[in-house]
């Protein structure tokens, strides 16, 4: 027996004992480059029998090139290596006996075939839908109506994704909580800043969206719901190649964007970059109802608002990779981005008393919202020896968040005469600053188990500084009961270790467990340790695969998650829409926690999911609340007591025809919430049914077409119940092959159905609200997307970063 010292690199001591490992019977090892000297990926290695050239092994060489073939009798063999693009290579003939132990073939050197490669194109088509083990796979770079879109727009028509703009939340089959990642890595955003950021992302530079619903130990346990995974487009050719878009639409206002991604790789040195710029300018409409007994008198408060957005995006990344030795490769990337959103609106509020108009309230206001960023991320990955690998990622972020907003009120009697006007005007900086440091390692303990540890530290510090204003007479006067400054610092310590082994042919089991240790405190000026929480959690996670036969194979999954507040859920500040309706925050606010369950089952390329989880303490943002014996509406986030969700979804892909491919996904989901209203425990159930299909139609001339919709029958969001909703899009693509160029016209929301509407009955405090929020029109858009530089395809250098959230920083 041996152990290796490499095992204890921030292993939890829990699984110390796996590390031991059986010595080595005869094996071959090896690696196999390019003239470049870079390493060759899913290169044929193959073990032949010299006296009649019998294949005895087989083997594709790894992402850093190595190859290793184990469990060997004596013999003379020689070795073949055949890879596209490559002349094949075959080596001289060695021997093996009982005594040889390990024989290290060294680095193999293979030669371009160019005459190979000039003559053939390699043209591969993925599905718009791939199912995988744990993850739903949208592969976005082959749907012809996510063309001049953003990722924001193409989540929204994603199968189980329900995106809602009024409260900036995202979820999946009626789960929220969800963590959104770009390239793998984790943003550490406000909600709000995150859904601008997908805002402004042009579709043209995503590849693919990953929605993960039960993540591994190795991803940070924040998020209920899961990750969803951006990741955006690379470039696998050597030399300087990259590709642009350019896109214009109109639906009530103009809407347009561009986008470039450029990749240059020589020798040992990878540079890639991409950029995009985004701007929509279309009017949105917004319409709420409240009704409220005060003094047993029924007080209505209808309001109109009539909205001119104009959002402006630009977002940036720089990278740089160098493979510094056979077995070592660092890595740079810097990212920015800036998202302006201006607005005009003018609001209207009529205010009756048992239905007799009392007064009416015309507001207009001014508002701006801009987030700016950038961040900083250094990676290095060591392979010690095949199969055994270190990665350690350091990352550091910056966001700052300005929100200012005017305010113009005039204020009239039930009869329309004018009373009196006020100026008032709302401010809040919001600078953030987040640190995150963490090492992996992992380590093949034979050819049945693998293992995985790692540890991360995460450190974040937040500051909120809000006022509010109002004009007396020249002078702006503060007030101080809605004016105050909010830190808050945030710690999270985390480790993880787990065990993918492998059965048998046919069966696999994946088991972890992760620790993560939370410090909040957040203060005021006038007010230290309004939060002052410490507290830490166990997650554990259970994965089984088995494979029946070729055509079925059943995966069962658990994972338990955690979900913590918000900064700006936290801090206690106060910011009035109109003079009746005022955004808050909530100190008292908990993490909430869940347990998730899910079954697949996989015939041929249909797929069949049952899940269920319970949350405990679910958070629910923007829940309404009127202050007793007013008619002023408070909207914050708060605890509910849990939060049930069951679902199941069958995906259905087939081909009607050659020329037609179809896919279908649908959703039964039944939600159960328990709510606390004013200390009374309400139980709300609902019924749902999600529907996704597309449709894809090939045409002569290089010609396509596509048609695809989505329905969602209604869902439940805290207290309120989101009524149904749907839209269908269609698009027509050309492609140009001879210079890589692509044409789509495309019709979004074609029926103009793309509408969040939502109602909450309290009826124990004779209470009603109802919400309607046209976000999106009716919208006609042209793209226009062009490949440039060297298309011919060589040897690809591919390599993991921080963990599986970061493994595709720069692929």
């Amino acid at each position: 027996m041996k152990i290796s010292i490499r095992c204890f690199l921030g292993i939890p001591l829990f699984i110390l004992i796996h590390c031991l490992q059986l010595q080595a019977q005869t094996q071959i090892r090896g690696i196999v480059n390019s003239e470049s000297g870079t390493p060759i990926a899913f290169a044929n290695v193959l073990l032949l029998q010299v006296s009649d050239s019998a294949l005895i092994k087989g083997q594709v060489t790894l992402e850093d090139g190595t190859y290793l073939l184990e469990n060997l009798n004596p013999g003379n063999y020689a070795i073949e290596i055949n890879m596209l693009g490559f002349k094949a290579y075959r080596t001289d003939t060695f021997v093996l006996t009982s005594q040889t132990g390990e024989k290290n073939m060294g680095a193999t050197t293979m030669k371009e075939d160019v005459t190979e490669l000039d003559a053939v194109e390699v043209v591969a088509k993925k599905p718009l839908f791939e199912q995988k083990a744990d993850r739903l796979v949208v592969n976005v770079a082959n749907t012809i109506t996510s063309a001049g879109s953003t990722a924001l727009e193409v989540l929204e028509r994603s199968p189980g994704v329900m995106v809602n703009r009024q409260n900036n939340s995202i979820s999946i089959s009626g789960k929220s909580g969800v963590v959104v990642m770009i390239n793998g890595r984790i943003n550490y955003m406000s909600a709000e800043a995150v859904v601008q950021l997908l805002a402004g992302i042009s579709s043209e530079n995503i590849e693919k969206i990953e929605l993960i619903t039960t993540p591994p130990a190795n991803f940070d346990a924040e998020g209920n719901a899961g990750f969803i995974n951006i990741v955006l487009k690379k470039n696998l050719d050597d030399g300087f190649s990259g590709s642009y878009s350019l896109s214009a639409g109109y639906g009530k206002g103009e809407v347009g964007n561009a986008s470039l991604n450029f990749n240059y790789r020589q020798g040992k040195f990878n540079l890639y970059g991409d950029y995009s710029h985004l701007r929509n300018a279309q009017d949105q409409v917004f319409i709420f109802q409240r009704s409220v007994k005060v003094d047993n008198e029924l007080i209505e408060t209808n309001t109109h608002s009539d909205r001119e957005p104009l959002q402006v995006n630009h977002n940036g990344r720089l990278g740089l990779d160098v493979q510094v030795s056979e077995k070592t490769v660092v890595g740079a990337l810097f990212s920015i981005y800036d998202t302006k959103w201006t607005m005009d609106a003018f609001n209207t509020a009529m205010i009756s008393t048992n239905q007799v108009p009392q007064s009416q309230i015309e507001i207009q206001n001014v508002e701006l919202n801009q987030w700016r960023h950038y961040g900083g991320n250094l990676n290095l990955q060591h392979t010690f020896n095949e199969g055994e690998t270190l990665n350690f990622d350091v990352d550091y972020l910056y966001y700052r968040d300005n929100n200012p907003t005017n305010y113009l009120n005039a204020y009239f009697d039930g009869n329309d005469n004018f009373d009196y006007a006020e100026n008032t005007r709302s401010g809040k900086l919001t600078p953030i600053k987040i640190g995150v440091g963490k090492l992996d390692y992992g380590r093949q303990m034979g050819e049945k188990v693998k293992m995985s540890t790692g540890l991360k530290g995460t450190i974040s510090s937040f500051t909120n500084d809000v006022s509010v204003e109002k004009l007396v007479g020249q002078i702006w006067e503060s007030d101080p009961e809605l004016t105050n400054k909010y830190e808050l610092h945030e710690n999270i310590l985390a480790a993880f270790a787990d065990l993918d082994i492998s059965l048998d042919k046919k069966t696999s089991v994946k088991v972890g467990l992760r620790y993560e240790y939370t410090d909040s405190q957040l203060d005021a000026i006038e007010n230290e340790r309004i939060v002052d929480r410490q507290y830490g959690r166990l997650f554990p996670s259970l994965f089984i695969s088995r494979k029946i036969n070729e055509k079925k194979s059943v995966n069962f999954s658990y994972s338990r998650r955690i979900t913590r507040p918000t900064f700006n859920d936290m801090a206690p500040f106060v910011i009035f829409v109109d003079p009746t309706t005022f955004f808050s925050g909530n100190p008292a606010l908990q993490p909430a926690f869940s347990n998730t369950f899910k079954l697949d089952y996989q015939l041929k390329s249909a797929l069949f999911s049952l899940q269920y989880s319970k949350e405990d303490s679910t958070i629910a943002r923007f829940q309404s609340r009127v202050i007793p014996g007013t008619n002023q509406q408070l909207i914050f986030a708060q605890n509910m007591k849990y939060n049930k969700t069951a679902s199941l979804t069958v995906s259905l892909p087939f081909s009607p025809a050659k020329w037609w491919n179809m896919y279908i996904n649908a959703s039964g989901i039944w939600q159960e919430a328990g709510i606390y209203i004013e200390d009374l425990l309400d139980i709300v159930d609902l019924k749902s049914l999600n529907v996704f299909s597309s449709q894809t139609f090939t045409l002569p001339e290089n010609f396509t077409f596509e048609l695809t919709g989505f329905y969602n029958s209604g869902s439940l969001f805290g207290s309120f119940v989101v009524k149904p909703f749907g839209a269908v899009n269609a698009g027509l693509q050309k492609k140009f092959k001879r210079n890589g160029s692509t044409l789509r016209l495309g019709f979004d929301n074609i029926f103009n159905t793309l509408s969040f509407n939502m109602s909450s009955e309290v009826p124990a405090l004779e209470q009603s609200f109802i919400g309607e929020l046209q976000f999106a029109q009716p919208t006609i858009k042209l793209t226009y997307s062009h490949n440039f530089g060297n298309r011919k395809m060589k040897g690809q250098r591919k390599r993991a970063t921080g963990s599986e959230e970061e493994r595709q920083r720069v692929n």
